[in-house]
């Protein structure tokens, strides 16, 4: 009886316990808005079990019993907590903070800090696209969204570098890219990375918002930091997208007369200045015996050309793994790219395996550890601008009547069993057939880089933090080119070589970290901390020469004497210590102060330590003054900087280098004679701005007025003939960029389903080469057959001077007795500036219910650009803008390029008829091409992205082992609105140096980007 009892007494206890489980639901929105909250997360206080809500801000938790608290947060908003009681439905409406315009950024050593406290600009970028509209490159997905930040594509195809400009240019001969921070640590760069591991991505501007990270930091600092596991139970997610890129060709091609000269059709000629395509019987024009083709139609062909490319690809998964408790946090992920650019046979596979671990090993103690390994393979990286072995220069000259089904039978067997290139110019210096520099003119690269750091984290009391990391960012490369026997000019005979390089570069550090609060109206923190950086690299070629011993055997013992170079690289160490503080007033005024001093190894003992500070002032006038109702927040904030610059090394001793040759080699020594008196080159930049917001955040307004002057740069000054040198390494020059930038943000309209948001940003920059050395007013950067980019006291930064008509006093085009325009026989005539007037951009983002789009619109006004493209394939013959005039009839300055006024060496008006291909002939080409004729206006606007999606209410998913799934349609490059360049992409440059800006030689085509994206929750 007894033992019925107590089963009887458990049985009632066990359904008492369940009775009092039960499950909550409920809905959280925005009480400012009457809209849903997506992402709210609800904690059962005192435990980590928890839940998220959907995207109609809806949730659904089981608790214990009626003594529980749900607590409710989410960034931005103050926190709720409310007791479950009897209720079996909690609702609830968050709001916004006070301080809600307490976004928190971050900012120096991955420190976060609320934006409304900064005393510069920081820019943040929303990273939920960047995963969805993917690109290869993650830094191409920023054009548009940050004001004053310019970014060019170089035109190697798939995985193409960037250059990336912040308010302009600054350095004369060294770097003027910003710096790259990746979880508080200097980084070799971010296009690799994997989008979905970035948690948020921050633009520091200028010196003033990055002078803590040193030298590199004068142009500015884009500041990434990466996802890391969260409490709670882990979370899978599967990323997806599929995009494929099909390529955008601007070039107008003529379809009317083909190959040939002077109106005669010539088998051999690699010109379209033959006679009228019409269909005739004409001479084949291979080299090949075995063609079994005499003669063939002598017709146009439009579609030669686009028939050369193909559609691209770039598919990406991401599978990632998220979660842990409240002392262990654990985030992994797996992405694997596959993509394939445009040319045939370039191709991207990208491996990149993520892991990070944060541990709380006691109360006091915080382990924080993270590898990122990346695994990159791409064939055929093309060659770029004028390269023999680029495709893409030579599809664009083939002649109108060449038959795609003709041309892309690129190589026979010759009588004599060799393998030849099947072309109707055989040895030509400058022509090739297309197909066999693509799949004949063959590489290979491979990158293996790790990104890791592990930091400690030591509270040693209220307020009192010790950081202390190392980090490491090192990659390997391999790289591997083979050259077919028969490739003209380049490798007549063959040619093999490989090369490995090696980079790395070091960062240990520590940070101290106090902060208090004094009373109720002041706080203050400050902060010390030092930094030792290590640079290495090396680079080691080999290759056969331009003559294989047994035909296209691809090995380095195939030839007479292997060619090797050892690059021993440009080692660097810097020290530094710094110190930062705050100091503030009623959470409403805000000093900053910063110091730091680096000692670098490639100065001279003397001048090796260089200090710079900073001082920066805010002030939230909201919080100071009664303002109206519909003026919701206002700051106005100044800064004042100073960063310093070492040199690249060997710059203080004479080097020597070794070549092969001879008996014993040869050894010779620098032309440039070092200077033992170099001084860091220093920049100083002052900054104001202000923030202002209206009626309840619906308008916003960020206004930033900035000077940064430069001075002390390094470069070379010549020395007179016979002192032994060709130039010696200076300091000199003062760079000055001035400039505006505003963003306005906009919310037409915010309802409880339906939200349109508008941001839009401008930025002008004057940048000016105030001075620069007596002894050398203009210094050339860099030039090719077309042109030479100059740094010039007085001028805008990065004139590009070239050859152009020869004019009169009055400015009028002198004519020559055959009726061409005579030009000028150095490259003296300034025909080009990249510079922009203006960049902008404007993004609408819209939501309704489950639905939202995204759509990016980004604008060039200004600058110039100069096309070796055009010079070229004018002077071919081949586009539409040559047919005018080919029977003859052309008078230049009358009939034809009437904005120019012309005359005859005798003063008379130009009377003289011409034929087009006299003009075009003369003022084109590859070897003396006219820059004045082949400049084109930057200006252009265009639709840069566009995300359109929709989530799946988690209640419509039922039974399905799915925690969430959304679909996104996601486009990049849709389309041109307005480009004055025509048929250039004013994006796309030659490398990604300096002197590459405002350049165009034989890109790829622009490729037009869609597809789908599918994320998966687990």
């Amino acid at each position: 009886m007894k033992r019925s009892l107590l089963v009887l007494f458990l049985a009632l206890f066990a359904f008492q316990g369940m009775a009092q489980e039960r499950t909550v639901t409920g809905t959280v929105t925005d009480a400012d808005a009457d809209a849903p909250l997506p992402g709210v997360s609800i904690l059962i206080k005192g435990t980590n079990t928890g839940t998220i809500t959907d995207i109609d801000g809806q949730y659904s938790i089981s608790v214990p019993g009626s003594s529980a608290t749900l607590v409710f947060s989410y960034l931005g908003y103050g926190q709720q907590e409310r007791a479950v009681g009897n209720n079996s439905e909690i609702n609830v409406s968050l709001a916004a903070e006070e301080s809600a315009l307490s976004e928190v950024v971050v900012t120096a050593f991955g420190l976060e800090r609320e934006k409304k406290a900064l005393t510069y600009t920081v820019q943040d970028v929303k990273t939920e696209e960047l995963s969805q509209a993917r690109e290869l490159n993650v830094m191409n997905s920023l054009s548009g969204k940050v004001a004053g930040l310019s970014i060019n594509r170089s035109g190697s195809g798939v995985g193409s570098p960037t250059r990336v400009i912040l308010r302009g240019n600054r350095s004369i001969t060294g770097n003027s890219q910003p710096l790259y921070i990746v979880d508080g640590v200097p980084a070799a760069g971010i296009e690799n990375l994997n989008p979905d591991d970035i948690e948020s991505i921050n633009v520091l501007k200028g010196p003033n918002a990055a002078a803590l990270y040193g030298s590199r930091a004068n142009n500015g600092a884009i500041v990434v930091n990466t996802k890391r596991g969260r409490e709670g139970g882990f979370q899978v997610n599967v990323n997806t997208s599929y995009m494929f890129d099909t390529p955008i060709l601007l070039t107008n091609f003529q379809n009317e007369f083909g190959q040939g000269s002077g109106g005669v059709y010539s088998p051999a000629s690699e010109f379209s200045w033959g006679p009228r395509m019409d269909g005739s019987s004409v001479p084949f024009w291979s080299p090949d015996p075995n063609s079994g083709i005499d003669n063939y139609p002598f017709s146009p062909q439009p579609n030669n050309v686009s028939d050369f490319y193909q559609t691209g690809h770039n598919f990406a998964t991401t599978l990632t793994v998220s979660g842990g408790n409240e002392k262990n946090q654990t985030y992994f992920s797996y992405t694997f790219n596959d993509a394939a650019g445009v040319v045939p046979g370039n191709a991207l596979g990208r491996h990149s395996v993520n892991l990070r671990l944060t541990n709380k090993l006691t109360d006091r103690l915080t382990l924080d550890s993270k590898i990122n390994y990346i695994k990159q393979d791409i064939d055929n990286q093309l060659t770029q601008g004028e390269n023999y072995s680029n495709p893409t220069r030579h599809i664009l000259r083939l002649p109108r009547n060449i038959r795609t089904e003709d041309i892309s039978n690129f190589e026979f067997v010759n009588e004599a069993g060799l393998l030849r290139q099947n072309y109707f110019n055989p040895g030509s210096n400058g022509g090739a057939n297309p197909y066999w520099a693509a799949n004949r003119n063959l590489r290979r690269n491979t990158l293996d880089r790790i990104i890791a750091f592990t930091s400690l984290n030591y509270e040693l009391a209220e307020g009192l933090n010790v950081l202390a990391r190392a980090a490491l960012d090192r990659s390997t490369g391999d790289s591997e080119e083979k050259l077919w026997a028969d490739s003209y000019i380049i490798a007549q005979g063959g040619r093999y070589s490989v090369g490995f390089s090696e980079s790395m570069e070091i960062n240990t550090d520590f940070l101290i970290t106090y902060e208090k609060s004094l009373n109720q109206d002041w706080y203050f923190n400050v902060n010390a901390g030092g930094n030792a950086r290590i640079n290495r690299n090396s680079g080691l070629n080999s290759n056969t020469g331009p003559q294989l011993t047994i035909p296209n055997f691809f090995a380095l013992s195939n030839t007479q004497q292997v060619l090797s170079t050892h690059n021993v690289g440009a080692p660097r160490n810097v020290n530094s210590l710094y110190g930062f503080g705050q100091l503030a007033w009623k959470n409403s005024i805000f000093l900053d102060i910063t110091a730091r001093n680096d000692w670098s190894s490639t100065l001279p003992r003397a001048n090796w330590s260089f200090f710079y500070p900073s001082v920066g002032l805010n002030a939230v006038l909201s919080d100071l003054i009664v303002f109206p109702e519909w003026f919701t927040f206002a700051k106005v904030r100044g800064s004042f900087a100073e960063v310093g610059n070492d040199t690249s090394p060997y710059q203080l001793q004479r080097t020597a280098s070794l070549a092969a040759g001879g008996l014993g080699g040869y050894l010779s020594l620098s032309t440039t004679l070092p200077n033992e008196n170099l001084l860091p080159e220093t920049t100083q930049s002052i900054e104001i701005g202000a923030d202002m917001r209206f009626l309840d955040n619906r308008i916003g307004l960020d206004f930033t007025y900035y000077r940064t002057n430069s001075f002390n740069q390094l470069f070379t000054v010549a020395l007179p003939v016979g002192s032994g040198a060709s130039q010696f390494f200076t300091n000199g020059g003062n760079v000055q960029n001035t400039g505006v930038e505003t963003v306005l943000t906009l919310t037409p309209v915010r309802k409880s389903d339906f939200n349109w948001d508008i941001s839009m940003n401008f930025a002008r920059n004057i940048p000016l080469v105030v001075e620069i050395n007596d002894d050398r007013p203009s210094v050339q950067i860099g030039g090719d057959f077309l042109r030479r980019y100059r740094v010039e006291e007085g001028r805008p930064f990065g004139e590009v001077y070239s050859r152009g008509y020869l004019r009169d006093e009055q400015g009028r085009v002198i004519v020559g007795a055959n009726g061409v325009p005579r030009t000028t026989p150095g490259f003296t005539v300034n025909v080009a500036n990249y510079n922009p007037r203006w960049l902008g951009g404007i993004q609408n983002s819209f939501t309704y219910k489950n639905f939202r789009a995204n759509f990016t619109i980004d604008f060039r006004e200004g600058g110039s650009i100069a096309s070796l493209t055009n010079a070229i394939i004018y002077a071919d013959g081949v586009t539409e803008e040559t047919l005018e005039g080919r029977e003859g009839g052309l008078i230049f300055g009358e009939n034809f390029m009437t904005h120019e006024t012309a005359v005859l060496e005798s003063g008379e008006p130009n009377n003289i008829p011409i034929t087009a291909e006299q003009f075009w002939v003369n003022m084109g080409g590859r070897n003396a091409p006219i820059g004045e004729v082949f400049s084109y206006s930057a200006t252009n606007i265009r639709m840069r992205e566009a995300v359109i999606g929709y989530t799946i209410p988690s209640s419509k998913l039922g039974n399905l082992p799915i925690r969430s799934l959304g679909i996104n349609f996601v486009a990049r490059n849709l389309f041109f609105f307005l480009n004055e360049a025509g048929n250039i992409d004013p994006d796309v440059t030659v490398g990604t140096g300096a002197a590459a800006e405002g350049f165009d030689s034989f890109g790829p085509p622009t490729a037009r980007s869609y597809g789908f994206n599918l994320n998966i929750g687990l």
